[in-house]
């Protein structure tokens, strides 16, 4: 069984805020044993195959290398990869687990955002307002691969399950601010992980693809005229009233292409003050 696990920092056991991946050297420490008590859950479930892709920040060189799992591969840098945050996916991969994820934008979780913080103040997908975890679910539905573990804060998880169904979930906090949690202890916390990709793997025939209905429609709510007139000037992005962008297509690659291309705008744009 081959089975992807695609690894962001916020929801990672014992993180409260920015300041502890980004200033210190554990964020890096608690990212590695996080993923590494996934490797552990999914091989002890039956996969024998398990790829890792760092998602986080502009590099995706969060995961310490030398001290992860011997029998992972690891996908590291970016940001320019065909499939973003789900690098490594394919028709053969059987399982995605999502490990150390986030609430959307605008939500009670632990440094909730989508993509971006303050730009943007919601994103929709067919009408549906979406998180990085419902993209992803996206993504990997497009391929035919269901997702089989979210692990994060208890916001991120319950509102997994709302979308996504009877999926594994390993809360490793409770989300008091957007900057504060009570986290479990992190033996408790990397045991939870360890036994939430373990019955995933398990259930890997219980699970399918999330998929949005076609025709696809992204829809994104800019927090201010000069981005959504930035965004617009994309072909093929329509400009609507109160500063929303939106794109509909088919194909729905082409759909999370514009959406990466969006952000990578926002990314290289500088806001005059």
């Amino acid at each position: 069984m081959q089975v992807l696990i695609a690894v962001d920092i916020e929801g990672i056991s014992g993180i409260a805020n920015a300041r502890e991946y980004d200033h210190f050297t554990f964020g890096k420490e608690w990212i590695t044993a996080d993923t590494n008590a996934a490797v552990e859950g999914a091989l002890a479930g039956g996969a024998d195959r398990i790829t890792v892709t760092d998602t986080h920040g502009a590099h995706n060189d969060n995961i310490l290398f030398e001290r992860l799992h011997p029998r992972a591969r690891l996908i590291r840098g970016g940001k320019n990869t065909p499939l973003y945050f789900l690098e490594g996916l394919t028709r053969e991969t059987d399982l995605v687990l999502l490990v150390g994820w986030h609430d959307k934008i605008g939500g009670e979780g632990v440094l909730a955002h989508t993509f971006v913080h303050l730009q943007v103040q919601q994103m929709r997908i067919n009408d549906i307002e979406v998180g990085e975890v419902e993209i992803a679910a996206g993504l990997a539905g497009d391929f035919g691969v269901p997702i089989g573990l979210v692990t994060g804060d208890d916001i991120t998880c319950a509102k997994a399950c709302a979308s996504l169904g009877d999926v594994e979930t390993a809360c490793t906090k409770r989300a008091i601010d957007r900057y504060a949690a009570d986290c479990l202890p992190l033996e408790e916390a990397r045991s939870l992980i360890r036994e939430g990709a373990r019955r995933s793997v398990e259930r890997a025939h219980q699970f399918r693809p999330y998929r949005f209905a076609s025709p696809f429609t992204l829809e994104w709510v800019c927090s201010d005229h000069h981005i959504a007139t930035m965004i617009a000037r994309v072909p093929g992005t329509e400009l609507l009233p109160r500063n929303t962008v939106r794109y509909s297509t088919n194909d729905f690659r082409q759909l999370f292409n514009m959406l990466v291309t969006w952000r990578t705008i926002l990314r290289a744009d500088q806001i005059p003050y």
